[in-house]
């Protein structure tokens, strides 16, 4: 005979079963009881679906934003140019500058111009990249005890370069060289600024170039290679270009990959940890649990019960909502509201209250 309460029948789908628990508690009484090997697997599901959805939504907020920094671009600085020794911008290349776009900052120091006291001066962001003759780094930032520190993976323009166009390396240009793998290291604000000095800025040092209309680079002053090579200005450079707006595209796109990712990471991890502390929580008070709800039926609600919190979190996050309220907060909220209403549900449904007649009574009547 089975226990009060007992699900002797299937469980709905999974789609079917997450747009029910978004409509209510109901569906538990009827699914408590199912395997929560299977409840685990939808919540992994779940959060694969809710990543997803995240990065469209991410997406389509941020494009415009994107678009319009693609035309900025387009506009001041005409196009990327990048040949096998170098990085510059295709209108005005000797002038340095600093462009706010949207997540990120972006420095361009040609020639001879950076300085580290330059670098990263009037800061608005956390996460930036910096271009200089010779190569950029990205960086990111966090303060540490009233001190910046900076995580930078830096990309030498002769690597870059092989990066776009890997086909180059057949010409037998030994100055071509295979990308390298990103490595990031820590650094101190002057540090990092230093390091990029070293790295990229000494490098390009007194060249002057002119952006030709068929793409070549011209170098009209004598320029030094780390190979040993030396260039007088006769000599044309094969380079390749990418507009402002080209440029904004990719970065939105690699935008999309992130917040695919580290919604993915936020969701399983975080609301994983939470469906294990409230179950545990739950299941040392066993004690008090009706009879016939044992701690598998405990795990399998706290699971369920993350459905809608995760849904609406995720969506609210995604669509900006963060500047409000953060996703842990929200999600937290809704799951131990859902919760409650979703473990009352079911322990009605295990142990129902006898309705009393009139002319009952027991010893609390006195």
């Amino acid at each position: 005979m089975p226990q009060p309460g007992t699900n002797t029948g299937s469980t709905p789908g999974f789609i079917t079963t997450a747009l029910r628990l978004c409509a209510g508690t109901k569906i538990l009484t009827e699914i408590y009881n199912s395997s929560p090997a299977r409840a685990v697997w939808r919540f992994i599901l779940l959060t694969i679906l809710c990543s997803i959805m995240a990065a469209v939504v991410g997406t389509f907020v941020q494009k415009g934003a994107f678009d319009r920094a693609g035309r900025a671009l387009d506009e001041e600085i005409g196009a990327f140019v990048v040949t096998p020794d170098k990085i510059l911008f295709e209108k005005d290349p000797d002038t340095p500058r600093r462009f706010k776009l949207p997540y990120i900052t972006l420095e361009y120091y040609p020639g001879d111009t950076f300085t580290t006291e330059d670098f990263n001066i009037g800061r608005t962001s956390d996460l930036g990249v910096v271009i200089l003759p010779g190569g950029l780094a990205s960086w990111s930032s966090v303060n540490w005890k009233g001190e910046d520190i900076f995580s930078a993976n830096f990309l030498p323009a002769s690597d870059l370069y092989s990066w776009l166009a890997p086909e180059t390396e057949a010409t037998g240009d030994t100055r071509i060289r295979p990308g390298a793998s990103p490595s990031w290291e820590m650094y101190s604000g002057p540090g990092l600024a230093e390091t990029l000095r070293k790295k990229f800025a000494a490098q390009g040092a007194g060249r002057n170039v002119t952006v030709k209309e068929d793409g070549t680079v011209w170098n009209h002053n004598l320029a030094f290679h780390s190979d040993g090579i030396v260039e007088w200005g006769g000599k044309a450079e094969p380079s390749i270009q990418a507009t402002g707006s080209q440029a904004a595209r990719f970065a939105l796109s690699m935008l999309t990959a992130v917040i695919l990712l580290t919604t993915f990471g936020r969701n399983f991890l975080e609301t994983g940890l939470i469906i294990l502390l409230v179950s545990l929580v739950q299941y040392l008070r066993a004690s008090t649990l009706p009879k016939g709800l044992v701690f598998r039926n405990v795990l399998t609600i706290m699971v369920y019960s993350t459905f809608p919190a995760q849904i609406f979190a995720t969506l609210f996050d995604a669509a900006g909502g963060a500047r409000i309220i953060s996703f842990q907060i929200l999600f937290v909220i809704i799951f131990f509201v859902y919760q409650l209403f979703a473990f009352r549900a079911v322990m009605k449904k295990v142990c129902p209250q006898i309705e009393k007649k009139d002319d009952d009574f027991d010893d609390s009547d006195f």
